[in-house]
Parts: structure tokens; C-alpha cells; sequence
């Protein structure tokens, strides 16, 4: 009898054994109920735009939704892309731009998830420049076209302190585009972010072009705009979110949609507790980027320059509705015929429909 209910007691244990291995799921149930944690390896980068997911590490949101947080901190997302190929990360914050410039040399990227657009870029000016800003011209003509045009005029034979690998480029290129220019016509200093904008204040480049956590630093000292992304064209926003490879993407969609609600809840939390939510993303900023930003700032910056998905909704109407005038489909169709067309990555070397399963991983977290 003793052998009996000793097997029967094994049999139920090994049953229990199986069904918690078999559940790939990385929900709040199995976190609570002392499931085991499901650790990511993340690339983060020290830019607004990606902060929420450092507030929801300190809230403890992960390991809510049943994930133990890893971040390793990249510059820019020629960085990340490496990391993910060579498997030192699993998935990480990620731009439209680069992902289609990194996905002709790096195949096996995929984007998996947007959360939030970019329209912070600017490049800054030198305070000792002789330049008309963007909006000098504007006064001039009443003309939003020709005073970009002017503007990008003034880059000729300039110097330009910025970062390759990043979506910074796109900005620049776009606004040399529109005054006939290339990017033979100027000097490119590249350097990662921080030590640029140093290097810009102390002296080095005629203009500088870096994230916004840059361009609120030199701002705060007194330098000029001379044109910002939105006053440039489409081209110089972006849609950023997730990007992993294929191989994790197709064995961890359930990670992946975990992530994403991970960060609705922190949307969430921001919109219940603004004071402390901006007060962290501020000190955050300037423990990465060396800055002096107070809560107000923080909360300045990314209300005038980014716009996060707030809920599932927010991220089906921004990104997810053909409609819409940031749908993913419609940006990144743009953004291959620009690179195609400017040489910049072969025709027919990036297939959207490949590189994006963003739309496809949305769809199934809805239906849960």
C-alpha cells in the first residue's frame, strides 16, 4: 500500500512538474504564485523615448508580468543590432530608421512591437555661428518649404558633429536633401552621443545633431536650434520601439507580448503618479547623460517632443491603422524608397513584411 501511494504521489508530482514547464506564458498569475521569473537580457539607451522601461524596472513591473530584468545600456542602435545577432541580448529599444539600414547587414533583425514617436531631433548650432535659425526664415517667407530649404542651405562646407549607426543620420540627410545638397557636402564628425556634445561645447563642429537628452543639455546652455526633425519633413521623426531577432521572436512571443504590457502599465503608472514618474525619468537622464533636468523639464521635453502609446487603443490608432498618418506600413514603405533611392541599401534587400512582425504580435495580445 505504501508503494502505491508513494507512486501516486510521484505520478501527480511529475504531472504538476509538466504543466508548469509546458506553460510558456509569462503573466502576473504565474509571478504571484511563485512561478519562475523569465530572464531578458535587454538593450536599453539612454534617451527619453526609451526611460519608461527604467521606471518600470524600479516599479517592479517586470516581475509582474513574470520577467527578470536584465538591461545592458548601447549608445545608439548600431550597437544593439550586434548584441542581439550575436545573441549578448535578446531584445532591445530599437528605431524605424536603423532597423531598415542594420536589416540589409543584419538579416535575421526583426521589429516587434511600436511604442512610442520620436519628433525631438534638432540640429543645434554653435553659439558663436553666423546662421539664420529655421524660424528666422520662416519670418521671412511665411514659406514652411523655402525657409527649410534656406536652412539646410547654411550646412554647406559645415562641420557636424553626430553619431553613425544611429536614426540621427536620417535627419541629416533629409534636411541637406531639401536644400540640394548631399553629404559630400559637409564634414561629419562622428562620435556616441555623449562624448559629441561635450566635445561640441568645448569647441569641436560648426552644428551638433544627437538624441533630445543632448539637445536639452544644450539648450539649457544657451545654444540655438537651427531646425528641428518636424520642421524638416517626415523623414527626420521616428517610430521606435522593440527589436529582437527572428529566432527569439518566433520562440518567445508570449515574452514579447508580456514586455508590451509591461509597458501600458507603466504608461499607466505615469498617468496616476506624474510627480514621481517624471521626477525618476529626470534623475535617470542625468545619471546617463550628465545632465541637470528637473521633473518640470523631463516632463517638458517628452510632452513637447515624444508621444507614447498610453494603451493597447493608443498603439492600434497610432501605429497599427492604415489610416493613420504614423502607420507603421505607410513609414516604413517611405523609408525603403528614400534609402532605395538614395542608395543607401539595395533595392529589394529589405522586405518590410519580413523585418516587421510588430503588427501580427499586437493582434495576438489583443485577443488575450
Amino acid at each position: 500500500m505504501k508503494k502505491w501511494t508513494a507512486l501516486l504521489a510521484l505520478i501527480v508530482l511529475s504531472v504538476s512538474l509538466a504543466a508548469c514547464s509546458g506553460n510558456d506564458k509569462n503573466d502576473e498569475g504565474a509571478a504571484e504564485s511563485g512561478g519562475k521569473l523569465k530572464e531578458v537580457s535587454f538593450g536599453m539607451m539612454p534617451y527619453y523615448d526609451y526611460a519608461p522601461w527604467a521606471l518600470a524596472e524600479n516599479q517592479g513591473f517586470f516581475e509582474q508580468e513574470g520577467i527578470k530584468f536584465k538591461s545592458t545600456m548601447f549608445p545608439v542602435e548600431g550597437n544593439v543590432a550586434p548584441a542581439l545577432i550575436n545573441g549578448s541580448i535578446d531584445i532591445g529599444g530599437f528605431g524605424d530608421t536603423p532597423s531598415i539600414t542594420l536589416a540589409s547587414q543584419f538579416q535575421d533583425l526583426r521589429m516587434v512591437s511600436f511604442l512610442n514617436i520620436f519628433k525631438g531631433f534638432a540640429i543645434m548650432a554653435n553659439k558663436k555661428g553666423d546662421f539664420k535659425t529655421y524660424e528666422q526664415f520662416l519670418k521671412e517667407s511665411n514659406d514652411p518649404k523655402q525657409a527649410a530649404i534656406e536652412t539646410g542651405k547654411q550646412l554647406k562646407g559645415k562641420s557636424i558633429v553626430t553619431t553613425s549607426g544611429a536614426a540621427f543620420y536620417m535627419v541629416l540627410e533629409q534636411a541637406l536633401v531639401n536644400a540640394g545638397l548631399t553629404m559630400d557636402d559637409v564634414k561629419l564628425i562622428d562620435m556616441e552621443p555623449d562624448v559629441g556634445v561635450s566635445a561640441f561645447i568645448s569647441g569641436t563642429g560648426d552644428f551638433y545633431l544627437g538624441g533630445l537628452p543632448q539637445r536639452e543639455k544644450l539648450q539649457g546652455e544657451g545654444y540655438p536650434a537651427l531646425i528641428s526633425g518636424d520642421e524638416i519633413g517626415p523623414g527626420a521623426v521616428m517610430l521606435a520601439g522593440l527589436a529582437t531577432t527572428k529566432k527569439y521572436a518566433d520562440k518567445n512571443p508570449e515574452t514579447i507580448k508580456s514586455l508590451q504590457k509591461v509597458w501600458f502599465k507603466t504608461m499607466d503608472y505615469m498617468k496616476s503618479n506624474p510627480d514621481e514618474a517624471y521626477a525618476f525619468l529626470a534623475k535617470w537622464s542625468n545619471e546617463q547623460n550628465g545632465g541637470k533636468s528637473t521633473a518640470d523639464d523631463a516632463k517638458k521635453f517628452i510632452e513637447a517632443y515624444v508621444i507614447f502609446a498610453k494603451s493597447p487603443e493608443d498603439a492600434k490608432a497610432l501605429f497599427y491603422d492604415e489610416n493613420s498618418s504614423t502607420s507603421w506600413k505607410q513609414r516604413y514603405e517611405y523609408l525603403v524608397k528614400y534609402h532605395e533611392e538614395t542608395d543607401i541599401i539595395k533595392k529589394d534587400s529589405v522586405k518590410i513584411n519580413d523585418l516587421v512582425l510588430a503588427e501580427s504580435i499586437f493582434q495576438s495580445l489583443q485577443q488575450e
